[in-house]
């Protein structure tokens, strides 16, 4: 997969019932180069890989587990996080929490947080050069599960070798106003692309994809 200013680091999260692939983007931005959610499965060669890495982003409380091994690797780098990063992750210095200190990056790399989802606070990102949506626990695009739970495991999500909104993602929506205006942001947003933490990207198509995977959770008319 090729996108325009990004590259990709991927791995893979292996249990004896389970593999689930985890997705890592770098963006060369104008003033900046941001690593955006460490796997934590990725290897020191891999976080080398990315080059001078000036930002490093966990967009969810889901997917803070490879920040340390990323700041050790990109000592000088920055460290950005979703509310309650602070308290889940004491021993990182954090320069800003997503949504509450001034994003830097916002002509480029657009942050659309995602609000009422106290355990995950998730944002989903749009990187303006590729036209490419990054959305992190949301959506699932596994066309090819591996593992003997893995059946059971997509079943659950409502994302089984397919392209879909995950059920569990919405359990977590405690507050649905809120989170429904960020859907409907998101509905309304410039993309082509959509690129998820887990699973294949969605090109080209992206855009009418994830309006119908919307429409089949509910989430817009």
């Amino acid at each position: 997969m090729s996108l325009p200013k990004t590259r990709f680091l991927d791995s893979t999260l292996r249990s004896p019932v389970l593999q689930l692939p985890v997705r890592t983007a770098v963006f060369e931005l104008q003033q900046a180069r941001v690593l955006f959610s460490p796997g934590s499965k990725l290897t020191p060669g891999q976080l080398q890989e990315a080059g001078p890495v000036t930002d490093i982003v966990a967009p969810s409380l889901m997917h803070t587990a490879g920040m340390k091994a990323a700041a050790q690797a990109h000592p000088n780098a920055r460290l950005w996080g979703p509310a309650g990063v602070r308290e889940k992750h004491p021993e990182l210095t954090w320069h800003g929490i997503l949504g509450e200190t001034p994003w830097p990056f916002e002509s480029e790399l657009a942050l659309i947080p995602i609000p009422g989802m106290p355990k995950m606070n998730e944002s989903a990102f749009l990187h303006h050069p590729s036209k490419a949506l990054y959305l992190t626990d949301m959506v699932f695009n596994v066309t090819q599960p591996k593992g003997l739970a893995a059946w059971m495991f997509f079943g659950m999500f409502g994302t089984y070798k397919r392209f879909a909104v995950s059920r569990l993602f919405l359990r977590f929506a405690k507050d649905r106003a809120a989170f429904n205006v960020a859907i409907q942001k998101i509905a309304g947003l410039d993309f082509e692309h959509v690129v998820p933490s887990h699973g294949e990207a969605m090109l080209n198509e992206g855009k009418p994809r994830l309006l119908a995977a919307f429409r089949e959770r509910g989430l817009i008319p």
